[in-house]
């Protein structure tokens, strides 16, 4: 049977290529359970029947359960009944695509692209009510404007006809710099929104303050935007309600200013559901994210529950290896915090330090991007 471009051989070799690689780190899983502990069914006198022995061979071990990975339950998932004969998707992208596209040739998806399915699956959840991330750094320079304009237009991107927003509440934040919009809109700031005595309580006029990229993510940027005032504790939380209750955003994304003493950095906190924390891969950075996550746990009552469900970004911003063991602090902080983390390599595009889009980034980030994502909307809760 002809191949095309590829051997015999080479078509044996090629899914060697393209092994599945896992690009979250997360605390270990519950013990395997034991059932070593349950009562012995005893049976009626009238009930009695002969005594089934197993074979050893097909009895499961406790290794068995520990060599499972828990994965939400899919299309291929084992609580559907055996089916013969019936049609499969096949391959929706890289090598195996266009050679399932050959005469005569029928592959399946490969683990990578059944992660990639499950991972977009997880982004798709449907949120009951609407939810807020909060963005943060212990530093500047860590990637926390680049990571919440990413993750806000790597839901959108997937979540089409759902509405989704970042917002700045960093003073000097440059959000809407980082914004390759769709059309001339000029940036807007938070502080202008909620100022707006005339404004008309309908999505048409607040749309009118929101930039709009290409994957559908709207942003709404900082003081500097526009030359407003300083936001205030007030003019958030109204602006925020403004774009809960008139714009119906399912997902509003906040990204941070370094001020943890400001009243508007604590008010911010007090409207989240989710926290990212960010840092680059410097030492400096990585120090400076542990006295934050410390720092947090301190004040108490719901900041110790927003750090537990924290998800925690690694972002590469220099190429090449930096003067730090990246997978020993990886390994570290899911070890202390027990929280999943999640890396971004060195990007030439993000580097660039112009406006973003998804679509020019290197596919390896776009596929973090994606996980970071799964990651979020998975432990966003109810």
């Amino acid at each position: 049977m002809s191949t095309g471009q590829y051997s015999q051989e080479q078509l044996q070799q090629l899914p060697n290529k393209y092994r599945n690689a896992e690009f979250v780190d997360r605390p270990a899983g519950p013990p395997a359970p034991v059932f070593a502990d349950a009562p012995a069914w005893s049976p009626s006198p009238e009930t009695v029947q002969p005594q089934w022995s197993p074979d050893a061979r097909t009895m499961p071990s406790a290794a068995t359960y520990e060599a499972r990975e828990f994965q939400p339950a899919g299309p291929d998932d084992g609580n559907r009944s055996a089916r013969l004969g019936v049609r499969e998707e096949g391959p929706q992208q890289g090598w195996r695509m266009y050679l399932n596209k050959l005469p005569g040739v029928h592959l399946r998806k490969g683990d990578d692209e059944k992660n990639f399915d499950r991972r977009i699956a997880q982004i798709r959840r449907t949120l009951a009510h609407p939810k807020t991330v909060a963005v943060l750094s212990g530093k500047g320079s860590a990637g926390k404007t680049i990571t919440a304009l990413n993750l806000g237009a790597t839901v959108a991107k997937y979540q089409r006809g759902e509405k989704i927003v970042a917002a700045s509440i960093d003073p000097l934040g440059n959000i809407t710099d980082r914004t390759r919009g769709v059309n001339d809109q000029k940036p807007r700031s938070v502080v202008s929104l909620a100022a707006d005595t005339e404004l008309r309580r309908d999505s048409a006029a607040v749309g009118s303050y929101l930039l709009t990229d290409s994957s559908g993510l709207r942003v709404l940027g900082s003081s500097s935007a526009d030359g407003a005032t300083f936001l205030t504790s007030e003019n958030l939380e109204k602006a925020h309600s403004t774009l809960r209750d008139y714009f119906h955003f399912n997902l509003t994304v906040l990204d941070f200013g370094l001020n943890i003493d400001s009243s508007v950095y604590h008010t911010g906190l007090a409207l989240a559901d989710q926290l990212i924390l960010v840092a680059s891969t410097t030492a400096d950075s990585i120090d400076e994210l542990d006295k934050l996550i410390e720092t947090l746990k301190r004040f108490g009552g719901k900041y110790i529950d927003l750090v537990k469900n924290a998800v925690v970004v690694f972002v590469q911003t220099i190429p090449g290896k930096g003067h730090i063991d990246v997978n020993n602090e990886r390994t570290r902080i899911v070890n202390t915090y027990k929280i999943p983390v999640v890396t971004i390599p060195w990007d030439a595009h993000i580097s660039e330090g112009g406006p973003m889009s998804l679509e020019l980034l290197d596919k390896q980030t776009q596929l973090r991007y994606v996980e970071l994502a799964a990651e979020v909307m998975t432990k966003l809760p109810d």
